[in-house]
């Protein structure tokens, strides 16, 4: 894709994003030359990377069919990255067409290809905000007229509160999107974890995550 006709206002394509990677790791073409170069990078120094993500995704995918399945019919997805293939809405819409699908992320790329990602489908929607700001995403009125927050609701947050640091206090924050919601609502979270990992690979994860727009 050529970076410079496509490239959003406020993407800067040189600077490689996590949505934009987790993108690339599945499949994906929303993604930018530094973005492929970085992937190459990790998938060279960390063996194990892309299949970690991988498992995530088919974690993300059976955790929201089987919420569907307990008779789930709304989802929120917090740092969902670009709803590419294989995503939250495919998934929980094929078991229910009905079901409604409101997804969350502050890369303004998620936002400037969602409209593409999502033509035709009025359950689903997506809010570009910062998952760190909970009261502004809950308040939100896309999330508002797309989620009962009434009624039951299946919380995904995978791979992605380790982009939070802990003076942040990533607990607090999904202790406040927990307490919006309805009795009965359901929570999938993953965490990415650096036990058993060699520290030369823990090392070539934070040096290239600090080169983009995390910045961890």
């Amino acid at each position: 894709m050529s970076e410079t006709e496509t490239a959003p206002p406020g993407v800067d394509p040189a600077v490689p994003s996590p949505a934009r990677l987790y993108d690339f790791f599945l499949g994906g073409t929303h993604n930018f030359e530094a973005d492929r170069d970085l992937a190459e990078q990790l998938r060279a120094r960390i063996p194990d990377f892309v299949d970690a993500v991988l498992a995530n995704r088919g974690f993300h995918v059976r955790a929201a069919a089987w919420m569907a399945s307990h008779g789930i019919r709304q989802f929120l997805d917090i740092g969902s990255g670009l709803p590419t293939a294989n995503n939250t809405h495919e998934t929980v819409q094929a078991l229910d067409p009905g079901a409604r699908v409101v997804y969350v992320d502050n890369d303004p790329i998620v936002g400037a290809h969602a409209s593409e990602l999502l033509a035709g489908n009025t359950s689903t929607a997506l809010v570009v905000a910062d998952m760190r700001d909970p009261e502004a995403v809950l308040a939100s009125p896309v999330l508002r007229s797309t989620i009962d927050l009434s009624e039951p609701v299946g919380l995904l947050m995978t791979a992605v509160w380790h982009f939070v640091p802990d003076e942040q206090d990533p607990w607090g924050l999904v202790a406040t999107y927990l307490a919006a919601l309805a009795p009965g609502s359901y929570l999938a979270l993953s965490h990415g974890t650096l036990d058993r990992i060699p520290p030369d690979q823990i090392q070539a994860g934070r040096d290239a995550y600090a080169r983009s727009s995390a910045n961890v």
